[in-house]
């Protein structure tokens, strides 16, 4: 179990919509999905503790799907400091990109456009090896 931050008044919902997260760290989510998973739990309670977790700085809006819901991803405490972020847009799983290749990005915009990544905050979307695969 992920402890809340100190500031921050936790409920009941609120942990178990974290927790949930905490155990598919690698995903993006939908408010959606998350009550289909608590289902004593309505929508707008979800989304309400969704908004309250990402002023936390416990989860991040990674962009919205085609119908416009929004999506989210658990970000914990100094986890992904110094990572960006790719999402496939097909199954909502993300990866991590780092090292060199980071760097060399970040650079490179940096050079182009003297503008500075927030690598934490940044998202990279498109369609993972095996989502592509099935797409040919």
């Amino acid at each position: 179990m992920v402890k809340m931050v100190k500031t921050e008044y936790k409920t009941q919902t609120r942990q178990m919509i974290l927790d949930y997260m905490v155990k598919n760290p690698d995903r993006i989510f939908k408010a959606s999905e998350i009550a289909q998973s608590l289902p004593d739990v309505s929508l707008s309670t979800i989304y309400r503790n969704l908004a309250r977790l990402e002023e936390a700085g416990m989860v991040q809006i990674v962009g919205a799907e085609k119908n416009n819901e929004l999506q989210y991803r658990y970000t914990g405490p100094g986890r992904c400091a110094s990572k960006m972020h790719l999402v496939c847009k097909d199954c909502g799983k993300f990866f991590h990109l780092e090292g060199p290749a980071l760097r060399l990005l970040q650079h490179s915009i940096e050079r182009l456009n003297g503008f500075i990544l927030d690598q934490q905050q940044s998202v990279l979307l498109g369609h993972c090896a095996v989502c592509s695969r099935q797409r040919k």
